[in-house]
């Protein structure tokens, strides 16, 4: 039976057309390679190359050996390579994040997990809300929206966390711009771009909108709206998943002592083809847990500073 070293031999003869190069490939000499070579033919009965120089020419046969060769060593490459990124993989999680959820929530708490779960490796990426880059291989994928949002023959989303909005500005600010339950008309609007849940909040909280005619600036993050919040430049919706450090430490306050449970939610979002690893499902059910430990603080919080919650409608 001829051996594998003499099929892989002439496998390389064949791509690089070369002894010499084949024999650099797999670090013998080159008349070690033309021995093989020629062991393969005696045991094929058959001629394989025509030994010329510079290129060996291939016979009908060499061609067609080499043909299904190619065929068989690439497909052995290409399996094994999935399998060392499938052992790469097996201990690391890679997660695809909107922005504000990754560094308001889940940056600084991350490390709890990996605490716990040492030899798990943990890659974060955040992401504008919404951009899926499907072309790269992500174990789960954090984006807000309505139901429904995200998922489709591909992908299944599970909804992650609800939150609840409320307005919120600084003590001093609301001392000067909120009075009788009602905005200043010098009242400075920070608005989200990308969500905006002022109208409704109006409506359901059946409180007086001071118009278009107020001054209004506008950012592409609800994390700028907060930062300019905490400055004291005015007022914003902020959402309880960010906000909460900053409203039970009094940092920030809700002049209104009233919230709106948001029609949206966070979801995560897997492929459906793709079987997770035991250090994925490790993960998700940390995060379950962590969400739910955060969602009964938000409650609690909420109780003591005495703020109601509504439904969006």
């Amino acid at each position: 039976m001829f051996s594998l070293t003499s099929l892989r031999a002439f496998d390389l003869v064949a791509r690089f057309g070369t002894f010499t190069e084949a024999a650099r490939e797999l670090n013998v000499s080159r008349p070690a390679v033309s021995k093989q070579i020629k062991n393969l033919e005696q045991h094929l009965c058959c001629q394989l190359v025509v030994r010329s120089r510079p290129k060996v020419v291939l016979t009908d046969e060499g061609r067609q050996l080499a043909a299904g060769l190619k065929q068989g060593f690439d497909l052995i490459n290409t399996t094994a390579r999935r399998v060392t990124e499938r052992r790469a993989r097996s201990n690391a999680v890679h997660v695809l994040v909107d922005r504000d959820f990754a560094t308001s929530w889940l940056a600084e708490r991350v490390g709890g997990f990996l605490i716990q779960n040492p030899g798990i490796l943990v890659e974060v990426s955040a992401e504008r809300n919404g951009l899926l880059r499907m072309d790269e291989d992500f174990s789960f994928r954090i984006f807000y929206g309505p139901g429904g949002a995200f998922a489709s023959e591909v992908l299944e989303e599970e909804e992650l966390c609800e939150w609840i909005d409320l307005p919120l500005c600084t003590q001093e600010y609301s001392a000067e711009h909120v009075s009788d339950g009602t905005l200043a008309p010098t009242t400075h609007f920070l608005i989200d771009s990308n969500y905006n849940p002022w109208e409704t909040w109006f409506r359901r909280a059946k409180t007086p909108d001071p118009g278009q005619g107020t001054k209004r600036t506008s950012y592409n993050e609800t994390s700028l709206c907060l930062s300019a919040a905490l400055a004291g430049s005015g007022v914003t919706i902020g959402d309880s998943f960010m906000c909460l450090g900053a409203i039970a430490e009094g940092r920030l306050v809700a002049p209104f002592k009233l919230g709106l449970r948001s029609l949206e939610r966070y979801w995560i979002c897997r492929l459906k083809k793709r079987e997770l690893t035991d250090a994925e499902r490790l993960f998700q059910a940390w995060l379950a847990q962590e969400v739910l430990a955060y969602q009964r603080r938000v409650n609690q919080v909420f109780t003591d500073l005495n703020i109601k919650v509504l439904d969006a409608d």
